[in-house]
């Protein structure tokens, strides 16, 4: 018999089993671990085609002569088994030991364990084992030597220097200026949150998360206003839509609806983009986020995208991506209930406007911004994305393909009938006094206690870094209203009330660059009730009507420039995956684009708000 291997010996072989070439040093640690060691005689038999797959046979001394279907003899052989880490359930080959050899045997839970961390491992487990079983030699791939740490991009060695060095100089000025201590240090960590979302050095959600723990660790507010968001009834708003949106498409109804309106629309990209775009807007007055619009948009987003003809990052995938963020956020400064810092704003109002603008008046006083926002969408559209082709499925096809889906099925309906509830819910807030996102909840229980949401796929719906996001934010504006740092800040606005003499396009050039800084530093809600406060005070000193200064805060506040200012943005990136993205610089202009084009809106209605008396 061969000697006993040293574990050193041992070690080798793994590291130069071509198999396991390439795996990460923990993987090579943890089989050594539950490898062990056997001794066989020659004309041994080692496996047995048809037997439990149980292990993977490596040899450490002999060999081995492999037997496939048929007792036809595959030759000699340095392994064995492969179908254990193919996640075959039996052998397909049998093994005999030509002289006496020894063997280290890797169990298949271990092997397991290392294909949760490699899951390719299992496909070159699978090509090993198809060559063996059809006599092909496996061409045996370079191992590549493992290389050092990559070098850190300079964005990176910029972004991590201003997280740093912006900081310290604000707490230098802080103290050399005299400045409130708890206001310097909000200020510092806002500087550094700020810097980390403008050189993505780390993801969305970590930025927030570093804000609420720094404040929490320096005392800067109560608990409760720090982590308020996440006490806030937008949990639950968030958590019921992202689990309604994940339903659709599991049970399959979101498939159904995209092949009816394939149907009954003209089959080109403009039009599924027109009813991505219809369908944000149809449910913008009954959902106060655009995140949560978003959400119900990305099942049709990702089943329009996966339709034949449409290439990930083509031009049709750019304008779909494109029409589900415009529908999502285009119509949020034009309904009262259609963003919740409008609703702050509209707290704002003096008694006698708050009766004026509640209901329809508000987007009948914004109607001709809608207009001029969604023209020229699509003049942009086809400026930008072409006339588009016709997708090669016809209409006798879907047709064919619906007929297959067959009558819809239980869990379909229930769908249905959870997503009805939800949107007769949101639309008569007004009639049961029943707030959206219990709504929501009432909703995401129903379906829970339905049986469709494991606990699996329960983490699988819900994009809990994005929600963790949305929410962080809210502990940020709390914070800022805890200190009262707007109230320090608008004695300097009320100064530049002379300068205005009740001149609306001095007003319009004004709050636009207000804005535009303001959203290099905080989020579209913070900054769009941070501007309101600003200018509210200028309302009564101009002339100007006190709506017309809210609506331009909700209108400039959705302007953004770098993916970092827009919540909404990230989403979308993370709804179409790293691998499947669209064409992110064409998108990009467009929406430069778009932003320009909102500015217009603003300039066009100037005359209809004169009509109205507003200006």
């Amino acid at each position: 018999m061969p000697m006993e291997p040293s574990p050193t010996e041992l070690a080798e072989r793994l590291l130069h089993e071509p198999l396991l070439a390439g795996l990460p040093g923990r993987a090579h640690a943890r089989l050594l671990g539950a490898a062990r060691v056997v001794q066989v005689a020659a004309g041994q038999t080692v496996v047995t085609s048809g037997a439990p797959a149980t292990d993977l046979w490596l040899v450490l001394q002999g060999s081995l002569v492999l037997w496939s279907f048929g007792d036809a003899v595959r030759g000699q052989a340095l392994s064995v088994g492969e179908e254990a880490l193919a996640g075959q359930a039996l052998y397909c080959r049998s093994a005999v030991a030509l002289t006496d050899s020894c063997l280290l045997v890797l169990p298949r839970r271990a092997l397991q364990e290392v294909l949760g961390d490699t899951p390719d491992l299992a496909r070159k487990a699978q090509d090993a084992l198809l060559c063996s079983v059809g006599g092909v030699t496996l061409p045996v791939l370079p191992v590549k030597p493992r290389s050092g740490p990559a070098a850190t991009p300079p964005r990176e060695v910029w972004g991590w220097a201003c997280t740093l060095l912006w900081p310290a100089l604000l707490l230098a000025a802080g103290l050399w200026q005299g400045w409130a201590i708890q206001n310097t240090l909000f200020l510092a960590i806002l500087a550094a949150t700020v810097s980390m979302w403008m050189f993505s050095i780390v993801d969305e959600f970590v930025p927030p998360l570093f804000a609420m723990t720094a404040m929490l660790l320096v005392d800067l507010a109560p608990a409760k206003v720090v982590l308020s968001g996440f006490a806030s009834s937008g949990l639950i708003l968030f958590v019921g839509v992202y689990v309604l949106g994940g339903v659709l498409v599991a049970s399959g109804l979101s498939y159904r609806f995209i092949l009816w309106m394939r149907l009954h629309l003209p089959d080109t990209p403009f039009w599924h983009g027109f009813a991505l775009l219809a369908s944000g807007y149809a449910l913008s007055p009954i959902m106060p986020s655009g995140n949560a619009r978003l959400s119900l948009l990305a099942p049709l987003y990702r089943d329009f995208c996966s339709t034949d003809g449409v290439q990930s990052g083509g031009l049709d995938h750019t304008r779909l991506a494109a029409a589900t963020l415009a529908g999502s956020m285009n119509m949020s400064p034009m309904f009262l209930t259609s963003k919740s810092a409008n609703l702050i704003v509209f707290a704002m109002l003096p008694a006698q406007l708050q009766e004026e603008f509640q209901g329809f008046f508000w987007f009948l006083a914004a109607i001709v911004c809608a207009l001029v926002v969604t023209v020229g969408h699509f003049v942009l559209d086809r400026v930008f994305f072409g006339p588009g082709q016709v997708l090669p499925a016809s209409k006798a096809q879907v047709r064919q393909q619906l007929q297959l889906l067959g009558p819809m099925e239980r869990d379909e309906l229930f769908v249905l009938g959870a997503l009805g509830v939800f949107l007769l819910g949101a639309t008569g807030v007004s009639w049961h006094h029943i707030s959206l996102p219990w709504v929501a909840g009432f909703v995401l229980v129903a379906l829970l206690f339905y049986g469709l949401v494991s606990k699996k796929s329960f983490q699988n719906y819900v994009d809990w870094p994005m929600v963790f996001f949305l929410l962080s934010l809210q502990g940020l504006t709390g914070t800022m209203e805890y200190l009262h740092l707007v109230e320090q800040v608008t004695p300097w606005m009320d100064s530049l009330a002379a300068l205005l003499q009740q001149d609306v396009l001095r007003l319009v050039w004004l709050e636009l660059v207000v804005v535009l800084i303001i959203r290099l530093a905080l989020p579209i809600t913070a900054g769009m009730v941070v501007s309101a406060i600003l200018f509210m005070p200028l309302a009564e000193a101009t002339g100007i009507n006190p709506w017309l200064i809210g609506f331009l805060a909700a209108m400039f506040s959705d302007l953004w420039f770098f993916p970092y200012q827009s919540s909404a943005y990230s989403q979308l990136r993370s709804v179409s995956g790293v691998s499947t993205l669209f064409n992110e610089p064409l998108f990009l202009k467009f929406n430069l684009a778009s932003c320009a084009l909102r500015v217009v809106a603003v300039w066009v209605s100037i005359p209809y708000w004169d009509a109205l008396d507003l200006i």
